[in-house]
Formats: structure tokens, C-alpha cells, sequence
């Protein structure tokens, strides 16, 4: 989502808003501050009613305006007073949407519950409705993110006016918050009275059925995770004391759960994250990521493979996955003269890294790949005849240029697996890596399941290749190739270096 933001604002205490000077510097604001407590420094939304308005649209809030939708204000349906914002859309793709969305800056000394909450209706929509918070530090790094979907609050459609909110955890490290709103499909939306809303925590005990789920959390993290170590488990104790006040069930603990996450990620952990037991079940049935590799013949006589994310853990549906790869780099090298090959792993977002490296099999060859690495362990990716770990997949065949120059295209799309099957390739003799650095989610990611059905996938190990490196961030290509716009730099380059 590429969204401009508003700048941020910072409220004033009660001392200074009764000061003379300071009424006259904020002259410009239509709204009275008041504050109910000096230890916060209170974030406030700027018009968050939409009644400011300059040439019909509405100010402090901002968005990118997508062809398929008309975003107004709105004089005749309205919440409250005398506006709102519409947002009209006229696009049946699921994957398309129209966002908005006000960046405030915000200051707490302790941790804080926090409730986001907007009014809205719909009218004929064919879509959704999302609700969105990002958490972000003083660097604009990403801290937290949720929205309607992942908070399991759906917002109704084709409903008159429904509150709709959002619930956060926030402390020390939080700087700044984005807020907004976003509709996918044809119809009609409407959102009025944005509110922040800071809540006490409950002084009432947790049962002990969500005392358990939480212990059971934490310590899979604490014995499991390679940033444990790093982590101040002794302050999240005492936190996590005062956020499990009042949660009865396990669908109460979210916010415990992903307040571990937070820290991890604040550590350096951007891997790990919790799977619900839907996803879950669907990657033992399919591949959710849905995107098939693709071959082409460039240039007459290089071969192309783009290899995507996997992430099924189905063994059939990896097999396949891994076969058609291998037919395609057969039939490229047994109808053509190949001098060179290009894999392509730009779109590689991750999942499933075996059947990325058997279909690959005939290029990365076979013995040890790189390794798995954490503390004073280290397991070897070992390929051979078509095995990989405890998947046995179809035996690559055997192809006549195996042994010509293979340019390897990252990105900072290349992510987890993908950036495993990236590490694959480093050390051989004939490999070269082109593009720009990788995402950085060079480790290895391994599943616990939760009494609930969901499941952790944690970050359990880093990565190394060949030659004994170690990855604990992004991988720097060989050749870093600078993005031009409508041109495919990456590719061109790698051409001209296997065509030397």
C-alpha cells in the first residue's frame, strides 16, 4: 500500500493549553484539546469527523487514488454533524482496493491498551470493508499491524451504521500510528467519527485456561527461538501479568500472544508469526500462494525459470510443484543449444523450500547445499537423488549444460524460502546472483502447534551456505543492478554476463 501521509500532531498539557502564547500559536485549530492526564503524551486524529473540508474533498487524511473507485465527501449520509467520507467502488477484483489513512505521532512512558474505532455503513457492495492500524518507531520502522481481518472483528456489509473497532497494545517504542480505512469491490461505503480511545486493563484474574495458553506460548518461544537469548523475558513476565487480566478463553490471549511477537521483532526476529488453524489446514490440502512457475527461451539460447513461492506442506502437491520445474529446464535444454541460464527468483515471497530445490535439482546439483545453523547446531541441506530432509521427490533428469553459467535474479521480494534456494546456489563455480538485496527473512522457520489448532511458526535457526557463510539479514547480490523503470535491468544484465 503506497499511501502519502499527513504530518503528525502533538497534544499540548493541561498547564500550557491554558497559556495565552500557546492559544494563539494553534489559533488554527477548530477544535478544543482536553486532556484527562499528564502521564501520556495522547495521540489525536485530526478531522476525524470529516466536517473540515477544502475544494469538496476532506483535509489531513490522505490517500492514492485508485482508478476503480471515487473517494468524497459526503453531505447527505452521515454518522453525525454534517459529513462523511464515501468511498464509491467499481472493481470486482478482490485484490484491488481503495485506502485512506492519517499518520499521528504519539508518546506513552508505560504500556497502554488502546482501542481504534470509526463508524460505517455500506450500500450494494459486493466486496469488503477493512478497519487498519499500523504501529510504528521513532525511525518509521514497522512495530505492529492489524486490521479488521486479523483481529477476527469482520465488518458487516450492507449495514446501516455499526461501530467497527480495533484493539492494541502499545508502550515505550511506539511513535507513531496510521490509521485508516479501505474498500475492495463495487458499492458503497461510508466512514465517519474516527476515535482513539485509551482503556484501563482489567484487575480481574486470567482463568487458568488462558494463564496455561499464554505459559505454553512463551515458553515455546523462550526454549525455541534463536533471539531468545536477546529478549528482557523478566520484563515481559510482569506485562504479560498485567495484560492477561480478565481473559477467559484462548480467543482472549491475541494480544499476549502477539505482544511476545512485538518483542521478538523488536530484537530482530522479522520472521516469525502465528498461522491460524485454517491456513494451516489449507496447506495440507493446497498450495494457497496459487502461483505457477513459468520457462521461456531467451535470446535463442538461454534458459529462463521463474520459480515462485510454495507453501504446501502436502507432499503429492510438492512433488508436482517440483516436476513441472524439471520438465521445463529438460525440454528447454533438449530442444535448444543452452549457453546460460537465468532462475528467476524475484517474485519468491517463500513457503515450502524443498520442492523449490528438487525442481531445481538439475542446476543446483546434488550433495550439501548450505545449512541450517543456531546455537551450537548445524544440519545440513543435503539433495540427493531427488531427496531433500524427509521429502523424496521425483529424480531430476539429466540435462547437457548443467555445467554453463546460471545468473540467480533476487530482489526484496526474495524472502525465506526463496532466499534458501538463493543460498542453494551460492558457492558453485558457475553461479552469479544479480538484482538488489533479498528481504532479510534468511532463517529457518519451524511450526509448533497450539492446543487451539493454530500454531507458531518460529524462527529456529539462520542460514549458511556452501563455503560456511553465515545470513542473518539480506543477501547482497554479486552484481547490484539499479531499478529503471519499464526495463527489466536485472535480466539484461545477467544476459550479457552469461553471453561473455
Amino acid at each position: 500500500m503506497n499511501i502519502k501521509l499527513s504530518q503528525s500532531f502533538l497534544f499540548i498539557n493541561c498547564k500550557d493549553y491554558f497559556s495565552k502564547k500557546l492559544i494563539k500559536m494553534r489559533k488554527i485549530l477548530t477544535f478544543a484539546i482536553a486532556i484527562i492526564s499528564t502521564e501520556f503524551t495522547y495521540a489525536q486524529l485530526l478531522n476525524n469527523d470529516f466536517e473540515q473540508q477544502k475544494k469538496n474533498t476532506f483535509t489531513e487524511w490522505n490517500f492514492k487514488k485508485n482508478d476503480s473507485y471515487d473517494v468524497k465527501i459526503d453531505s447527505k449520509e452521515k454518522h453525525s454533524k454534517n459529513n462523511s467520507l464515501q468511498i464509491i467502488g467499481d472493481n470486482v477484483d478482490s485484490k484491488k482496493f481503495q485506502a485512506f489513512s492519517q499518520k499521528i505521532s504519539i508518546n506513552v512512558d508505560k504500556m497502554q491498551k488502546i482501542e481504534i474505532s470509526a463508524y460505517i455503513k455500506s450500500e450494494k457492495l459486493t466486496g469488503h470493508i477493512n478497519l487498519f492500524t499500523q504501529i510504528k518507531d521513532a525511525n518509521d520502522n514497522l512495530i505492529a499491524f492489524g486490521n479488521s481481518e486479523t483481529q477476527k472483528k469482520f465488518i458487516p456489509i450492507n449495514q446501516d451504521w455499526t461501530k467497527c473497532t480495533l484493539e492494541f497494545i502499545i508502550d515505550e517504542d511506539a511513535k507513531n500510528l496510521v490509521i485508516g480505512g479501505l474498500l475492495s469491490g463495487k458499492g458503497n461505503a461510508w466512514f465517519d467519527d474516527f476515535e482513539i480511545k485509551y482503556k484501563d486493563f482489567s484487575g480481574k484474574e486470567p482463568s487458568e485456561i488462558a494463564k496455561k495458553y499464554i505459559e505454553d506460548f512463551k515458553n515455546i518461544v523462550q526454549k525455541n527461538s534463536i533471539f531468545s537469548d536477546k529478549i528482557d523475558w523478566q520484563k515481559i513476565n510482569n506485562n504479560i501479568e498485567i495484560l492477561s487480566k480478565g481473559m477467559e478463553s484462548v480467543e482472549d490471549t491475541d494480544i499476549a500472544l502477539y505482544y511476545i511477537l512485538k518483542n521478538l521483532k523488536k530484537v530482530g526476529d522479522k520472521h516469525s508469526f502465528i498461522e491460524s488453524k485454517e491456513n494451516f489446514e489449507k496447506r495440507k490440502v493446497s498450495n494457497p500462494k496459487g502461483i505457477e512457475p513459468e520457462y521461456q527461451l531467451i535470446n535463442n539460447n538461454i534458459g529462463y525459470i521463474m520459480v515462485p513461492g510454495f507453501n504446501s506442506a502436502n507432499k503429492e502437491i510438492a512433488n508436482n510443484f517440483a516436476e513441472k520445474i524439471q520438465n521445463m529446464i529438460k525440454k528447454l535444454d533438449s530442444e535448444n543449444n543452452i549457453k546460460g541460464w537465468v532462475v528467476d527468483l524475484r517474485k519468491n515471497t517463500g513457503g515450502n523450500m524443498y520442492p523449490m530445490i528438487a525442481g531445481l535439482g538439475s542446476l543446483v546439483g546434488e550433495g550439501n547445499l548450505g545449512y541450517f545453523v543456531a546455537k551450537n547446531r548445524k544440519d545440513t541441506w543435503k539433495y540427493e537423488n531427488g531427496k531433500m530432509g524427509s521429502y523424496q521427490y521425483t529424480i531430476p533428469p539429466k540435462i547437457n549444460s548443467s555445467d554453463k553459467k546460471i545468473a540467480i535474479l533476487i530482489g526484496k521480494k526474495t524472502r525465506s524460502s526463496g532466499e534458501a534456494t538463493a543460498i542453494a546456489f551460492i558457492g558453485k563455480n558457475n553461479v552469479k546472483l544479480f538484482g538488489q538485496p533479498s528481504g532479510g527473512f534468511t532463517s529457518a522457520n519451524r511450526s509448533f502447534r497450539l492446543s487451539d489448532g493454530k500454531s507458531i511458526a518460529l524462527a529456529v535457526s539462520f542460514e549458511m551456505d556452501r563455503t560456511g557463510k553465515e545470513y542473518r539479514s539480506e543477501i547482497i547480490p554479486d552484481v547490484i543492478v539499479k531499478p529503471e523503470a519499464n526495463k527489466d535491468l536485472d535480466l539484461e544484465t545477467a544476459k550479457n554476463w552469461i553471453l561473455e
